[in-house]
């Protein structure tokens, strides 16, 4: 089966738009959202209805969640609490009630998907390195965990019991995975394109899809919304 992942759309309609144009492109068999659908961008009513309408299975984000439990931003950076702010301001409350359904991981065919890290997901804690990535192999059984969160793909093998950063392209069956898909609305690994996974269950091969998208239209709406110059500014270094 052929499989889409992707992750932090954060309100940004242009890349999530052009994201859904390359993943028909692909013909996948299933859409998964990896969460954090508000925040940062400037249309978060657009994007929950677009991914609402064009995903199989979506799991609750960091961002999402703070749009109920409202005490959450208070760990996050100010730019972060600013947008989730003005968020709440906007958003339709059916939206709210949407993000209240959605569970913090979703598991399907020997594979798992969960916004940050498979080991405690409520916490959203980040999975960067080998070291963490230990930890977090042992909290899962399935083949391969898709995640998002930290906006940075990579891509985590274990072998037996050695854990190692790998690339793309043809797995290794026997071996298990983590693999961040990065994000389709604010990339922060110094590439500005629009990042998400491929996945095909049956060669076992995975592929990191990067498409550019109009960035300036994104940021402009981002600017007039009168959100902070930084999350306009950042889109176009993907940092």
């Amino acid at each position: 089966m052929k499989y889409a992942i992707i992750s932090d759309v954060h309100a940004n309609s242009e890349a999530v738009t052009a994201c859904f144009k390359e993943i028909e492109r692909l013909n996948v068999e299933r859409i998964i959202c990896l969460g954090d659908l508000v925040d940062y961008c400037a249309e978060p009513n657009e994007v929950v209805k677009l991914i609402k309408e064009n995903c199989d299975v979506v799991v609750l984000g960091n961002h999402d969640e703070a749009q109920y439990k409202y005490q959450m931003v208070e760990r996050y950076t100010e730019n972060a609490r600013i947008s989730s702010i003005h968020t709440r301001s906007v958003i339709n409350p059916e939206h709210v009630e949407y993000f209240k359904t959605l569970p913090y991981s979703h598991t399907e065919n020997e594979l798992l998907f969960v916004h940050a890290s498979p080991l405690d997901p409520p916490a959203y804690r980040y999975l960067l390195n080998e070291e963490t990535a230990e930890n977090n192999f042992k909290s899962f059984t399935e083949k391969v965990c898709f995640i998002g969160h930290s906006h940075k793909p990579l891509i985590f093998e274990l072998s037996g019991s050695d854990i190692k950063l790998t690339v793309e392209g043809e797995l290794h069956k026997n071996n298990r995975y983590i693999i961040n898909v990065g994000s389709v609305g604010q990339p922060r690994d110094g590439n500005p394109k629009l990042s998400f996974g491929f996945f095909d269950t049956d060669s076992f091969v995975y592929n990191n899809i990067r498409v550019d998208y109009d960035i300036a239209s994104s940021s402009e709406k981002v600017k007039k919304e009168g959100l902070p110059l930084q999350l306009a500014e950042r889109l176009f270094n993907g940092v």
